[in-house]
Formats: structure tokens, sequence, C-alpha cells
């Protein structure tokens, strides 16, 4: 999609569809309506009128426009609240219009970037500026990949954001399209994340993941390096050899880095991000039932958002080194699978009763922290589809998160918060560590039923080592994809978690800085 900045009235944009946005505690609804509705002869006041239009958040009219200008439609859209406007909000905005674009079949937009302040305020114009272009992309993102014949509307093409130069006086245009930019490069990696978690299993199991890094690596100029059942063997992972026994696709080590050209000081971050790259999940022996394994083509989420964030990052290239490491496996029954009862030493040494072959992600996520270990890092985030209690606790939207301390909790909700993106902090509750207590090995791979999030996280823990200052884990299970349309995110998979992670790495760079 083109993206361009547009210093002219909205209404002279030669694009299908006009767009604008309108705060509820503001009487006259702003100078770019009212530019248009005087175009318009009153009309799309009216028509506000007719549809009890107030301006409250998601709030929408559409106009049809007849003969007074070169578009076919105008989108007004409800901010909300003046003060609660910013990147989130402006996101909402630019992703609702896409939606309209696409059912409407219109091949250009024009959107208008709206500011709160005179004079602007530059940090408030730049999170705007970002998350229209977020929106916009995220908002026409659809997966026909295999489709064979494309029912699905048209994408847009083009999409014009338009201000007066007035308004950002004393703003340089280098600022607005680094902002520009910087949105387009995570929506766009975010779309990675989408297309990767929406393929198949049967077109993307662990090699074919290993190929898709590989060409991410060349791509984006990173590092990367393999490691195949025999590096595996010799690495001592032979939880990831267990889980990915039963299947005929072999498991893998994949590890990405990224390191920018400019040498860093001694206390840079060195950030390892951590992928559950589950490609299957049937539940191995321990198998799920057959409505529980329509959608475990998505195990490998946390994967997904490890590569679409290694492409943030270097498009982003931000002064730190970062490590994307991904455990890939099929967890399938055969002859060869790890059983209930077993006992598996760890790539850390630690030994694991396996209670229950379906709680794999955290087997093949120990080996890969034990791994990520040895690179270094100053921090740890691991992100996986791990367990449907956390869906049970928190819902289809929200992810948990874990925080090994009060000011990696205190990081991590910083740049959540940025984004919009829905976590919610759980307890790393020590009490439920009786529960993960074998009498023949170090420790179980399961407790009780209750609080099974968070005995997965306590497992997880053992391995990051409870001295460790600044790791965190992310349980995505919810909201790594969405069963219908939601707001901005067609139905499928929603790219959750990239742009909390690249945000949170921004801040650590400008905290160091």
């Amino acid at each position: 999609m083109k993206l361009s900045l547009y210093t002219n009235k909205l209404l002279a944009a030669p694009v299908d569809l006009l767009a604008v946005g309108v705060f509820s505690d503001e009487p006259d609804r702003g100078i770019a309506f009212s530019q248009l509705n005087r175009a318009l002869s009153g009309g799309l006041d009216k028509a506000c009128r007719d549809e009890k239009f107030e301006g409250k958040l998601g709030q929408t009219v559409i106009y049809n426009v007849q003969e007074e200008l070169s578009a076919k439609r105008i989108c007004v859209f409800g901010y909300g609240s003046r003060a609660d406007y910013g990147l989130q909000r402006a996101r909402r905005f630019a992703a609702t219009v896409a939606g309209v674009a696409r059912k409407t079949g219109a091949d250009s937009c024009g959107l208008t970037l709206t500011i709160t302040e005179v004079p602007a305020d530059p940090e408030r114009v730049y999170s705007a500026m970002q998350g229209l272009a977020e929106g916009v992309i995220h908002g026409s993102y659809q997966f026909t990949k295999y489709k064979s014949t494309k029912e699905s509307s048209p994408r847009l093409k083009e999409a014009k954001i338009a201000f007066s130069a007035d308004d950002v006086r004393g703003m340089n245009g280098a600022m607005l399209r680094d902002a520009l930019a910087k949105g387009r490069i995570i929506a766009e990696s975010a779309n990675t994340t989408r297309d990767l978690v929406n393929e198949p299993a049967n077109y993307l199991f662990p090699a074919k993941l290993g190929e898709f890094a590989k060409s991410l690596a060349k791509k984006f100029d990173l590092e990367i390096k393999q490691l195949n059942p025999r590096d595996l063997e010799k690495q001592g992972m032979n939880l990831l050899l267990g889980v990915g026994g039963g299947s005929s696709k072999e498991p893998k080590l994949i590890h990405l880095v990224y390191k920018p050209e400019k040498k860093l000081s001694k206390s840079a971050p060195v950030i390892a991000l951590v992928g559950k790259g589950l490609t299957y999940d049937s539940g191995g022996l321990s198998l799920k039932p057959t409505d529980s394994m329509v959608n475990m083509k998505n195990d490998m989420g946390g994967a997904a958002v490890v590569l679409g964030a290694m492409q943030a990052i270097a498009g982003l290239q931000p002064e730190c080194v970062v490590h994307g490491i991904i455990p890939a496996a099929e967890n399938m029954p055969d002859g060869n699978s790890i059983r209930p009862g077993d006992v598996i030493r760890s790539k850390a040494g630690l030994t694991v009763e396996v209670m229950n072959t379906d709680a794999e992600g955290r087997l093949v996520l120990a080996d890969a922290i034990a791994y990520a270990l040895e690179q270094k890092p100053t921090d740890i985030i691991d992100f996986a589809t791990l367990t449907g209690a956390c869906l049970v606790a928190l819902g289809p939207s929200t992810a948990g998160a874990y925080a090994s301390s009060e000011s990696m909790a205190n990081d991590i909700q910083s740049a959540w918060k940025k984004t919009g993106e829905k976590f919610w902090p759980m307890p790393l509750d020590a009490d439920l560590k009786e529960q993960l207590k074998s009498e023949i090995a170090d420790i179980k791979n399961l407790g009780e039923r209750w609080g099974g999030s968070i005995t997965a996280a306590l497992f997880l823990q053992a391995f990051v080592g409870e001295s460790f200052p600044r790791w965190a884990h992310f349980d995505i299970a919810g909201p790594v994809m969405h069963a219908t349309e939601q707001l901005f995110q067609a139905k499928g998979a929603t790219g959750f978690g990239v742009a909390t992670c690249v945000e949170y790495i921004l801040q650590r760079v400008r905290a160091n800085s």
C-alpha cells in the first residue's frame, strides 16, 4: 500500500473515500468536518443528525456523495473524548476506514490527521501519525492465499493522510515521515505474524518455519543459525527432541540475531525473545478432543510473534542486540512419542516427569530458555499460546503477563499501555510450586487443574532461575486469533504481541541512552 502525506484540504484529496474523525465533546465537530459539510451544502451534518451520531467512540456514518466532490463516499468516525485521543484512537479510526474501503470497493482513501492542541504537541502528533499508518495497514489485511477464486474485496492501494501545514508549524517533515514509517514497519511486521499463524499446518511445519526464518534473515540482514536433531542432541535439548519425536517432521531450533552496525556501549541491552513454535499440537499420546485440535495450527503463535518482532526491529534499528529463539516441533502421537510417566533430562540439567504430553509447550520453552541464557541476555521475554487456563481466566482478547521483578513488570506494563494491546498482570504465586513437585524427578510438567496458567509460568521460571531479574512470560493463548471480525481486525490471526514487544525494546534502549 502506498502511504503519503497530503498538505491540503481533505475535500480536495483525489481519492475514492474521505474520512474525518470527530470528538464527542466538540460541538461544531471540528474544522475538517465543517469544510466537508459546507461543500455538501449541509448534507453531512444532516446525515449525522439523522443517524444520531454524537462522536462516541466507534460510531460511524457513511455518506454517499453525489456530484459535489471527486470522492464517492465520506466516513465520519467518533473518537470519543478529546482528552483520550492518541495512538490507539487514531489507529482504530484508520482501521475502521480501511474496513469501510474494503466493503465499498474503494481503492484509495484520505484520512485526517487530527490536531488536538494549538500549538500542536509534537509527541501527540507523532503518535497519531504512527497510529494512522498502523491502522490503515491492519484494517486492510486479508488472508486469501489458498482461495482458488479471489472472492474477497480488493485491498486499499493508497492512503493519503491530510493535514494543514499551519497545524503542525514548528515540526519538520522528517519527523512526520518517520512516524509514518514506524507505523508501517510495526503494522507490516504484525501482518507477517498474522500470515504465519493463518498458515495451515500441512504447509507450515518446522522445516518450513526454518525456511521462512532464513528468508527473513536474508531480506533484513539478520544473522541466523538453525539446529537440527543431531545438533539438539549435542546441546542436550532432550525436551524439544522428546516433544517432536512422534512426528515425521523433524524438530529444530531457530536462532536469529539482530546487531546494529553502530558499536554499542557495554550497558546496551541484550534482549532474548523466545517463542513457542508448535506448528501443530495434537496433544501427543494425551490426545486432544477433535474440536480442540481444529485451530492447533496457531500453537506456533509465540514463534510468529518473535519473527514479526525481529522483522520490525531490523527495520527500526535500535541500539541493542536482540536474539530471536524459536523451538519448533510438531506434537503428534506415534511409537516414538514421549509418554505420560516418562522422565527426561533437560538442557538445563533438571529432570522432568511428564504427566501429560499435551503440556508440551513448556517443555520446548524450557530447553529454549536454557539456550537463551547462554547468549548472556539482560532481558528474556517468552511468548506462548501456553494454556487454556489463561483463556478461561482472562477471556479471548487478553493475554496473561508474568514478570520476575517489579521493575520488569513496570516496564512491560508501560509498553502495553502505549500500544493498547490487552494484557493483565498475573502472579507468580510461590505457594503453587508444591503442585510441580515430583517424587521421582526434579519437577513435573503439570500441576493441578486450578491455577494452570500460573503453574505453567512457575515451571518456566524454574529454568530461567529466580535470580534472573528481567524475565517476562506472555501467555497469548486467547488473543492470538479471533473467531469473528473484531474492531479493526479481520477474523483469524491478530498479530497480537508484536507491537508491545517492539515498544518494550525501544523503551529499554531509550532508558539506556
